[in-house]
């Protein structure tokens, strides 16, 4: 997040960090308010950013918890860089003033406050507005950055004192808590973007980026993984752990947003068609609306030695196009399913076990048969009895907006949600239910990195 040029300056590095903070933080004798719920992480962040803006140098003053139990609950305090850690929690505010005195006399980098509150409580609103303006005093026009934490509800002198406010947040979708930090002032900043989510996993304040388009130029082949004991893996480590594989004979629908980028969506079915491909099995893929066949060629041949598995449905004459692509009726359901059937046969004979996949886009077939929507849903139900009583698998890719959405989620044994929220992408399980994951490119693009939020 931060590193030391070797005049000792503080400066960002090449990762982005919280909208504006950074720059924010550069500048010496700025105070920054962190506030927040209990339990939402504060402390954890700002001990983050004691740790690499001060290294051995910063000041950590608690007029709350000890720092033998602040270790305790977050064990990598512990780990070097050590800064000095100050217990005020039998002080007066005045001893406060003395101790944060002392560190800008030395030049610390950065002190954290933590907390003012349980201090400007004791105080009448007099004596702790003039403590605070004292406080904010030291800071200006020292070398120090002072951070305060707080647990007070709403505005209070404080708020108008600093130089920058964060607030970690709590909001509800989909029956899930969401962890949010909003940026709600930096002075001589631009924000750009007003909220992130984050996650505290492994007792680490983490935020997430707006998601970023992967590099394509750096996919490679994928290692296979073999079937879990539940059946099929996703053929990526991150969703097997989430979502627990996929049971033979399945169908799994993925429903998503209309702000989830197709690039996002990909990650979560093409490791999917890429291990069915490297395991010698066939894949039959309807592709979702305005995709490219060629782009989507391209990918998956960047993946897998032989496409020769692969059939990659084009609307239009089966005549014009030659394997692995292959066209199919834009007029009538039943020609179009006739069509998909016969590759689907097609590769269920070249597959290693007679198994295969089937990735069906239904926002595809929703506007190419839309005065058709009934005769589309039986062949699609049958689809899916084949797929179950065959052993194979079937993906529906479900815009969230689908006219058919209740009767095809009726179909499906497993549903997984993707949303976009705060500019990142959100994946969840409903069916079975799971925790919600934010979703971003491994090293290896076609494949996702899951972070949980917790």
């Amino acid at each position: 997040m931060f590193k030391k040029d070797k005049s000792g300056e503080i400066s960002t590095s090449d990762e982005l960090t919280i909208d504006g903070i950074g720059s924010f933080l550069e500048k010496k004798g700025h105070t920054l308010l962190i506030k927040g719920y209990a339990g939402a992480g504060k402390t954890t962040l700002a001990l983050q950013l004691l740790k690499r803006l001060g290294g051995e140098k910063g000041v950590y003053i608690s007029s709350r918890v000890s720092p033998k139990k602040l270790q305790q609950q977050i064990p990598w305090v512990g780990d070097s860089p050590k800064s000095e850690m100050v217990d005020v929690r039998v002080g007066l505010a005045a001893s406060v003033l003395e101790e944060i005195v002392r560190a800008v006399s030395e030049k610390a980098p950065v002190v954290v406050l933590d907390t003012w509150d349980g201090l400007a409580k004791e105080m009448d609103e007099k004596e702790r507005l003039k403590a605070e303006k004292t406080l904010i005093a030291l800071a200006d026009g020292s070398e120090t950055r002072v951070i305060f934490v707080s647990e007070e509800p709403g505005k209070t002198t404080m708020d108008y004192l600093v130089d920058g406010i964060i607030e970690l947040v709590r909001s509800e979708e989909y029956g899930r808590v969401f962890r949010e930090v909003e940026v709600q002032k930096l002075r001589g900043t631009l924000i750009d973007q007003h909220k992130y989510l984050y996650t505290l996993y492994k007792g680490q304040f983490k935020h997430f980026h707006p998601y970023r388009e992967p590099e394509h130029s750096k996919l490679s082949p994928v290692t296979p993984k073999k079937d879990t004991e539940k059946g099929y893996s996703f053929g990526s480590d991150d969703l097997d752990r989430a979502f627990k594989g996929i049971e033979k004979g399945a169908t799994v629908t993925i429903e998503y947003t209309p702000k989830v980028p197709y690039s996002a969506l990909r990650t979560l079915f093409l490791p999917l068609v890429v291990n069915f491909l490297s395991l010698g099995r066939g894949v039959v893929h309807l592709p979702l609306p305005g995709a490219s066949p060629h782009a989507l060629l391209k990918l998956v041949g960047a993946c897998v030695k032989d496409l020769k598995l692969y059939r990659l449905a084009v609307p239009g004459s089966s005549k014009d196009f030659s394997a692995p692509l292959f066209g199919f009726s834009e007029e009538q359901v039943k020609e179009a399913h006739k069509n998909v059937s016969e590759k689907l046969e097609e590769v269920k004979r070249l597959s290693v076990d007679g198994h295969a996949l089937i990735v069906d886009s239904i926002g595809l077939l929703e506007n190419m048969f839309s005065p058709n929507l009934n005769e589309l849903l039986q062949a699609l139900a049958a689809r899916a009895s084949r797929v179950q009583r065959e052993e194979d698998i079937a993906v529906f890719l479900l815009p969230s907006d689908s006219k058919i959405k209740p009767e095809i989620l009726s179909m499906s044994n497993t549903h997984i949600r993707v949303i976009s929220k705060d500019r990142s992408i959100v994946v969840m399980g409903e069916k079975p239910e799971t925790e919600a994951y934010v979703v971003e490119h491994d090293q290896n693009p076609i494949l996702p990195k899951l972070w949980v939020i917790v």
